[in-house]
């Protein structure tokens, strides 16, 4: 497939003379509402800090904690363990 450099095509000088530019009118800057700035300024604050959550009690807090299975393979063979921890 070619690529697009590879197909080269004849461009035609285009006089740009021929074209109009439509001016409008610009239009005329707003006076914000006194606060407003100091307002948006408060609400990027507010929406940048970190907000302290909560901490809820978790449901399963009366189950026993989950063993993983390198904690049971820990307690079953402390040695091994430690074997394969350090590398030896």
């Amino acid at each position: 497939m070619p690529s697009v450099m590879d197909a080269p095509e004849l461009v035609e000088y285009v006089d740009t003379h021929d074209f109009t530019i439509e001016t409008r009118a610009q239009p005329q800057p707003r006076h914000a509402r006194p606060g407003f700035w100091r307002t948006l300024a408060h609400t990027i604050t507010q929406y940048l800090t970190p907000r302290r959550r909560e901490r809820h009690a978790p449901v399963c807090s009366a189950r026993q904690p989950f063993e993983t299975p390198a904690d049971l393979f820990a307690r079953q063979y402390p040695n091994l363990y430690i074997r394969a921890f350090c590398g030896v």
